[in-house]
């Protein structure tokens, strides 16, 4: 049984909100939404909530013009749900197959190659 985790939002996933619809969103508009909360303060480290959203599963593209950052897009928006959080693969069955190998077939192959 898996158990869903209810309660506050953190602050990287509010901002998974935003990436979301998968088109590049630039740190300005990522600074608007927490504009005039307590967390306003913390934003200096974004790209540690973007850390955040990569060890979640996220994979995000970063836009820069030289060194500085112009826009973080998510580019797989379909693992995630609407509350921001990590809900894994569509398709995990298929990833996960296991293929079963008889170690005795091995060494004949071999053998018989030699």
């Amino acid at each position: 049984m898996k158990t869903i985790r209810k309660g506050k939002i953190n602050r990287h996933e509010k901002i998974t909100i935003l990436l979301l619809s998968g088109k590049p969103v630039s740190p300005r508009e990522i600074f608007h939404v927490f504009e005039g909360t307590d967390q306003e303060k913390v934003l200096y480290r974004l790209s540690t909530n973007i850390y955040n959203i990569r060890l979640d599963g996220g994979v995000i593209k970063v836009h820069k013009d030289g060194r500085k950052v112009k826009a973080y897009q998510l580019m797989n928006p379909q693992d995630f749900n609407a509350d921001g959080r990590f809900v894994g693969r569509k398709s995990a069955e298929s990833v996960n197959k296991t293929v079963e190998i008889n170690p005795t077939e091995i060494i004949v192959d071999e053998l018989e190659t030699v």
